[in-house]
């Protein structure tokens, strides 16, 4: 290792034997965002020429050269710079070649000008030649012409094929196709932030050029892959910060080379296969530390005085428990990352008892539940007496943290040992040769360390304002009350997401939640007194029996309460088909008394405080029948 300052110029210099970088695809993606390029802007523009990017750590082996035979640099570190400086580039390639002729036609004359444009253009991207029907890795073909990219991005995410379109843009490649949704994607909204954000000055940009190519950087190379890892995680950076998953990463891949002569491309796609089982960042974090926690019972793992896996922790796990046994930790997270994905995406998999239930509690947000259900999914149906004990367990702790989130009881910092106590005591009756049995499990959750809330506890939060105090949960209670009428003729899906990802069905407010209360309603609930109808909206607006689901939320809006439950929409054959509160919903059919009589949201004439009390008071007797322990 031989750190070498150079600015950025010089790492991708147009002399002598030039550099090229290559993003090797066990990177992650481009991630990149407006904060980190503006960042980037005021920093070149804001600090004296020079300034330093921090360093550039590359894998640097001398049996990989270019086609033109010139060395070919693996980026460990650094990629999200090198990436965005190339668009940078282009950006001002761009302004040069365009916006600049406008206002100086004679420029295109200009000695320096062009020198200027032949330099970011071979900074950018290479003609090359080849021999031979098959291409070289890292050579690709534009209108008959062969090229190179100087600085080539990972093909994660269609990384590639963005830049490549971004140098059709700029007028460096004759053609490149148009990515789908490359848009939408992270490059090209780097390319369009800073076309937007750098002036067509042509002194701007001169001295823009001269501040971006006099940046500094120290560059690393070391001969092999754990070497440069190693050395990854030592350094500072800039730019986005590595996860603890990209940590743990780093270190186990660069251990099982290094320690146990594993390829690191093979290894690679192992962990791939636990991240395509666990997609989300946050979820991937959370399972990491779940893991420990589940199974710090045993030897093999448990760290001493490391109760707990928390977030400012988790490195430090993973470093010890791969420094124990790099191998033995990386195939029990592969296999325990297939039984996680079942517990974080239920939906996948065929429908059963078990899932529906699974389904359920990923609907409430029972994430710390998955801790105790990591461990007991991964035993041996032999340690169970009933063969239906994961799904009885599964339907109780649906009831159990439902009623948790509506009451924050237990508290949250207190769930971690509540799991690891439960885990505790089911090994225990494992360990001593018994059998675990679902009352077993149902007395440790009802009775012991993570003892319940009340029903009378459970009752009173649920009287409450239930939206204000939690959306999700208001949610989640709405929609399965209609569940319990559901049959084959009548079963809307209440869960289904829009192309956005976002609910179809969502809570709609009876009496208007908004601060502007129309007359036609100040006039019903509080004849005709808006003093005392806003009282009445404070008080009563958010509470379980003022709300309905709807999926045409945006046309029911603060309309009178006779339009809201009449609304209709035309078919394409010119009938009707009911939006408002007589659309059919079980939810909007759960009769209520009020003066003697039985109403419903589909029949009553009119909305009052008797009605919304009523009505709460109905549908809460229903939630505590339906989350009742049997115990209770």
């Amino acid at each position: 290792m031989i750190p070498t300052e150079l600015t950025f110029a010089n790492l991708i210099s147009i002399e002598g034997n030039q550099w090229h970088y290559h993003i090797p695809r066990f990177q992650r993606e481009y991630v990149w965002r407006k904060n980190n390029w503006s960042k980037l802007l005021e920093d070149i523009y804001d600090n004296d020429p020079g300034h330093y990017m921090g360093s550039i750590i590359c894998v640097n082996d001398a049996t990989e050269l270019s086609p033109t035979n010139e060395l070919i640099y693996e980026v460990v570190d650094g990629q999200q710079r090198l990436t965005t400086l190339s668009i940078l580039l282009a950006c001002i390639y761009s302004k040069l070649l365009n916006e600049v002729v406008v206002n100086n036609p004679d420029i295109k004359q200009d000695h320096d000008y062009i020198i200027k444009l032949n330099s970011i253009s071979q900074r950018l991207i290479k003609k090359v030649s080849v021999s031979g029907k098959k291409l070289p890795w890292g050579i690709f073909k534009s209108e008959r012409i062969f090229y190179c990219l100087r600085v080539q991005p990972s093909t994660q995410e269609n990384n590639l094929e963005d830049y490549q379109y971004i140098l059709k843009e700029v007028g460096l490649l004759p053609n490149a196709d148009y990515p789908r949704n490359c848009g939408n994607r992270r490059l090209y909204k780097a390319f369009k932030y800073f076309l937007n954000h750098i002036s067509d000055d042509y002194d701007f940009l001169n001295d823009l050029l001269d501040r971006v190519y006099r940046l500094s950087f120290i560059h690393i190379s070391e001969a092999s892959q754990s070497k440069a890892f190693m050395l990854f995680e030592t350094l500072n950076y800039r730019g986005v910060p590595l996860s603890a998953i990209d940590i743990i990463k780093n270190k186990m891949l660069s251990t099982l080379e290094s320690k146990y002569g594993e390829k690191i491309e093979d290894s690679y796609d192992e962990w791939q296969e636990i991240l395509n089982n666990i997609p989300e960042e946050a979820d991937q974090d959370r399972f990491l530390r779940q893991f420990y926690n589940a199974f710090k019972y045993d030897k093999k793992i448990k760290i001493d005085k490391i109760t707990r896996a928390t977030r400012s922790n988790i490195i430090s796990i993973y470093e010890n428990l791969i420094k124990k046994n790099a191998k033995d930790i990386f195939d029990q997270l592969k296999e325990k990352a297939e039984i996680y994905n079942q517990l974080i995406d239920p939906e996948e998999y065929r429908r059963s008892a078990l899932n529906n239930a699974l389904v359920n509690l990923a609907r409430i947000s029972a994430v710390p539940s998955y801790t105790f259900l990591l461990y007991l999914f991964s035993l041996d149906d032999s340690c169970f007496d009933d063969s239906q004990v994961k799904e009885k367990v599964v339907e109780l702790l649906c009831k159990y943290y439902f009623r948790r989130n509506i009451t924050d009881y237990p508290n949250t910092r207190d769930l971690d040992a509540i799991n690891i106590d439960l885990i505790e005591q089911c090994q225990n009756k494992i360990t001593n040769g018994k059998e675990i049995s679902y009352s077993f499990i149902s007395k440790v959750v009802l009775m012991g360390k993570g003892k319940p809330s009340s029903s009378e506890t459970l009752k009173d939060a649920l009287l409450d304002n239930l939206f204000y105090n939690n959306e999700g949960m208001a949610r989640y209670a709405l929609a399965r009350l209609d569940e319990t009428s559901h049959t084959r003729e009548y079963a809307p899906n209440l869960w289904e997401r829009n192309e956005k990802g976002l609910y179809v069905w969502t809570v709609e407010h009876i009496f208007p939640q908004g601060k502007n209360i129309p007359t036609d309603w100040v006039e019903m609930i509080a004849d005709g007194d808006r003093e005392k109808a806003e009282k009445i909206q404070d008080e009563w607006v958010h509470c379980l029996g003022n709300l309905t689901l709807s999926g045409y939320n945006s046309k029911l809006s603060n309309q009178s309460f006779k339009k809201k439950q009449e609304k209709s929409l035309a078919s394409v054959f010119g009938n009707k088909i009911r939006i408002g509160f007589k659309n059919g919903l079980a939810l909007n059919n759960i009769e209520f008394p009020s003066n003697g009589e039985d109403y419903s949201l589909a029949t009553t004439k009119k909305w009052t405080v008797d009605h919304i009390n009523s009505r709460n008071k109905i549908m809460v007797k229903m939630l505590l029948k339906l989350f009742k322990f049997d115990n209770e």
